[in-house]
């Protein structure tokens, strides 16, 4: 015992005392949470805000005794945690009790825990608001009558260890001084509304039914850690107790095994018949030799009863014939036992001394809670897929180490099945499991299975899942047959786990299955089977045509020789390479069309490449951490589109360029932590990259620091000052460069703006002045028109041709002649030359306007020439026909028809308006325009 208390002394939260000031939270008045867990604080803060619903005071050192006034104004409060304020990891060498009344102010409590705090009796006066109340692992040692009065509303209520067995007790004990708790038998009697009852670990010898006499709405009730073996039986009539439990769903009668003894047979009490509603009951650690026809007799007709556990019994022999008649249970849980082979006739005999200790060789296989919940039983965790596929039956952990089909006679329609941890060694024949022809999950773990017949497991036409890890004893045998053909026999098998075996050397060097999708092959040595010489087992997946997912993690592998990618499935989508050497990966030979998820970690990788290939499109998790990766290419993410996670945590970068995930998904998640980074100048791109990327990176703050230099070792990185970085007197200039360039481009935009024309024209006019340019004058016009328009377009040319020609040449009182690309221009000439000379020989250059014409160089070279021979000649020649509603926003013809607003027509939006339209354009093209211009304007046109 001394050498326990020592042990738990260390663990002792050891600190100085805290105050918090009176009203440090007064000005936070929509604060509803406060936690202040773990402050060693001894008195609870004063003019809390009234908005507090939940206060947390756990593991300080609070006293009880002193808590009057403590919640004036914390009307509001629902939650209050006041545990583990004094017990023997927070010892305050005291025992404690609460003044009465002391929490008659928090009239909406529904929460309240004050376990672990060495009280000595139940509180008086608590609210009856409250409906969760935790009095556990305190040192109570009597429930009075009115202890629990004004509490009708209680659904849960709490009491274990106060008074606790302390036989093989795995932390400090006291036991009791009267041996046990005494509970008055009308201590529940007020609480009509409790549903969960805990009264485990308080040394109880019998169950009084006057404490269940009004629990009408009980639905689950612990008892473990006591000493009720007799109540289970039936010796002590106590156990009519359960008559008044009709709703009761769970119950919990662990670890009531009787001290030195471990009777040969146990019989439920005829009274468990009584529990009608009861889904699950636990049994575990009674402590007898065997399984009888009567000694679940009282559970055969509990209809309900879905969970039976029977766990740590030292049940050497059970009934074939006894859970065939509890055909409704889904899980038998008899793992942890001392269950023998039915083929063997002599099971061991026990020794008075044996019988003496029997009780302290607990299995250690059963686990307690860990830290400070010690009453609660925790079993192995069955896998949902074996939960849910039906009827399980748990035998791990006895001594079954050889099977025959009367193993599982009686056990009814068995689905999942667990044998781990048995030292089973069979050679398995194709027969041990033939009365079990519905299984779908077989777990065979911890074992030393014989994998030498080809017909093991071939009566298994189900199975869907198959466990066979950590079976490595006869595959690190020397000349042992090691065959994996069994995967031929198991049509539906769609799990095989077949990891921590140290495979270095096989039988078989295909493995064919057609259902399989999950291979789980960790912990095996395939960097050495792909290192033969011969090549023999490079194809050792090719054949499973439906894997999906493949995890080789853990089998030394340094190098992926270049052909083994080609024999990997190609469907694979999950893919574990994690815990190995590698130190490269050749991306561009990666088969897979789908895969999502790539797991490299804890390798030996030391650059990232650009990765192209068949992954690229569909990856979205590549996990790289815990690597050798000092450097990545630039845009390195650029192809994977898809990423979605991205892990490079615990790696060497030191510097990082804003590029290397630039270019990589915006909506990306980036691990980082663990790595060396310089914060020096060349990280600045990088750091300023992460204050306006959009990608997450978690832990940033906290976990993402320098590393060097010295004097920034262990800060976070985003803290990085970037004014160290940069040159103040240079930075002047840069700043009055770009300033002085800003505030230019302003003027001349402004400028631009409003002047554009003036400047134009002068600009024109300067440079033909300078360059003595004269009029080309010709002799004599040949046509009235040039039309110029967008031949391309079918439609436009159409129009031209069938419309515009024949109102302007057939018909009206005067024959104008047209100049037309398509009919008038010789061929073979240049664009330039025949665009210069139809506009020279025509009286007026008409633009039918398009919004595709608009936008050609054909367009705007002819608009440069029409304007050409106005600055030659001061003639103006333009004539603009909108066709469609185009440059609405345009100065040039904002300016065109505010000088010459007739030389601007457009097509009409009714054919009823289409005769004054060629009227109007014929009167147009007669008319010079000089003589149609604002008289503000005219008096610039003057012939030379």
């Amino acid at each position: 015992m001394t050498k326990d208390l020592r042990k738990y002394q260390k663990t002792d939260y050891g600190c100085g005392a805290l105050k918090i000031a009176e009203n440090a939270f007064k000005n936070l008045t929509k604060l509803k949470q406060l936690r202040l867990n773990g402050n060693c604080l001894t008195e609870i803060p004063r003019n809390l805000p009234r908005s507090v619903k939940k206060l947390e005071l756990n593991i300080n050192k609070v006293s009880m005794d002193k808590l009057n006034n403590s919640f004036i104004g914390l009307e509001n409060m629902t939650m209050l945690l006041l545990s583990k304020n004094c017990y023997f990891r927070n010892p305050c060498g005291k025992s404690v009790a609460i003044n009465e009344n002391t929490f008659a102010l928090l009239k909406k409590l529904k929460y309240l825990d004050l376990s672990y705090n060495n009280l000595t009796h139940v509180p008086k006066g608590l609210p009856q608001s409250i409906t969760i109340l935790r009095l556990d692992t305190n040192k109570i040692e009597n429930i009075y009558k009115d202890d629990f009065q004004g509490l009708e509303n209680v659904k849960f209520l709490d009491i274990q260890g106060n008074c606790p067995r302390c036989h093989n007790a795995p932390y400090p004990c006291v036991p009791c001084p009267n041996g046990s708790i005494d509970i008055h038998p009308d201590a529940f009697q007020r609480l009509t509304q409790l549903e969960t009852l805990n009264l485990g670990g308080n040394s109880l010898n019998y169950l009084d039914p006057s404490w269940f006499q009004t629990l009408t709405n009980l639905t689950q009730l612990f008892l473990e850690f006591n000493f009720l073996q007799k109540a289970v039986t039936g010796e002590d009539t106590s156990v009519k107790a359960f008559s008044y439990l009709h709703r009761l769903e769970k119950l919990d009668l662990s670890f009531n095994y009787a001290l030195g003894l471990y009777p040969e047979k146990l019989t439920l009490s005829k009274d468990f018949s009584q529990l009608r509603s009861l889904k699950s009951l636990h049994l575990n650690a009674l402590v007898f030799q065997s399984i009888r026809p009567d000694t679940l007799r009282p559970l055969y007709d509990l209809k309900n009863l879905s969970h039976l556990y029977l766990s740590t019994n030292f049940i050497i022999h059970s009934d074939p014939t006894v859970f065939s008649k509890l055909s409704h249970l889904r899980m038998i849980y008899l793992g942890e036992n001392r269950l023998y082979p039915t083929t063997v006739e002599s099971l061991p005999t026990l020794t008075d001394r044996n019988n003496e200790n029997s009780e302290v060789s607990m299995s250690p296989f059963v686990k307690l809670t860990p830290k400070d919940s010690i009453y609660e039983v925790l079993h192995r965790n069955t896998k949902q897929e074996c939960s849910n596929s039906g009827r399980v039956l748990i035998l791990s952990s006895n001594n079954l180490f050889f099977i025959s089909p009367k193993q599982f006679v009686g056990y009814g329609n068995i689905s999942c099945l667990n044998l781990s941890r048995n030292g089973f060694s069979q050679a398995l024949n194709g027969t041990e499991f033939k009365m079990l022809p519905n299984l779908t999950y077989l777990d065979l773990s911890f074992n030393r299975v014989d994998l030498a017949y080809n017909n093991a497991f071939k009566e298994l036409k189900k199975l869907q899942v198959l466990d066979l890890s950590y079976n490595s004893h006869y595959f690190e045998a020397f000349g042992v047959t090691l065959n994996l053909n069994f995967t031929q026999n198991l049509p539906v098998l769609r799990v095989l786990n077949m990891s921590h075996n140290e495979i270095s050397t096989l039988t078989t060097k295909e493995m064919y299955s057609k259902s399989l999708a999950e291979l789980i092959f960790a912990q095996n040595h395939l960097g050495k089977l792909w290192k033969d010489r011969d090549g023999s087992y490079k194809k050792l997946f090719t054949n499973l045509s439906n894997l999906t997912v493949l995890d080789i993690s853990i089998n030394g592998i340094a190098k992926i020789p270049d052909d083994v990618y080609e024999y990997l499935p190609h469907n694979i989508t999950t893919l574990c390479i994690s815990h190995n050497s590698l130190s490269d990966v050749n991306w561009d030979k990666l088969p897979f069309h789908q895969l999502q998820i790539l797991d490299l970690s804890y390798n030996s990788l030391s650059t990232l490449t650009t990765i192209n290939s068949n992954i690229t499109q569909t990856l979205t998790f590549l996990d790289l951490s815990h690597n050798h990766i000092f450097h990545a290419d630039n845009c390195f993410l650029k192809s994977l589109k898809s990423l979605m996670t991205l892990s490079l945590s615990n790696n060497k970068l030191t510097i990082v360029n804003e590029t290397t995930f630039k270019s990589g998904p915006a909506n990306l998640t980036l691990f980082l932590q663990g790595n060396p980074f310089e914060c020096t100048c060349d990280l600045l791109d990088f750091v300023l990259w992460i204050e306006q990327s959009d990608v997450k990176i978690p832990r940033l703050t906290t976990q993402v620091t320098c590393n060097t230099p010295v004097n920034l070792k262990g800060q976070g990185l985003i803290h990085f000052s970037i004014h160290q970085c940069i040159n103040p007197s240079r930075a002047f200039q840069i700043y009055t460069l770009t300033t002085s360039i800003i505030i230019l481009f302003m003027i001349v935009s402004t400028v631009a703006h409003l002047f554009y024309w003036d400047v134009s024209y002068v600009l024109h006019y300067m440079k033909a002045k300078l360059k003595g340019y004269r009029s080309f004058y010709s002799p004599d016009t040949i046509y009235d028109v040039f039309v110029t328009y967008d031949t391309k377009d079918p439609q436009v040319s159409e129009w031209v041709m069938s419309n515009l020609r024949v109102q302007l040449e057939e018909e009206g009182d005067k024959y104008h002649p047209l100049c037309l690309e398509e009919r008038d221009w010789p061929p073979g000439v240049p664009l330039v030359d025949n665009l210069t000379q139809s506009i020279q020989y025509s009286r007026k250059t008409l633009f039918v306007l398009t919004k595709g014409y608009v936008k050609t160089g054909a367009f705007k070279l002819a608009m440069y020439l029409a304007h050409q021979r106005l600055l030659d000649e001061n003639v103006d020649v333009i004539v603009l026909l909108m066709l469609e509603p185009v440059l609405q926003h345009s100065h040039f013809l904002r300016l065109r028809k505010r000088l010459c607003e007739s030389s601007v027509v457009e097509w009409p939006r009714t054919a009823a308006a289409e005769p004054w339209f060629w009227q109007n354009l014929r009167s147009v093209i007669r008319v010079d325009n000089q003589v149609m211009y604002n008289k503000t304007y005219s008096k610039y046109f003057t012939t030379k």
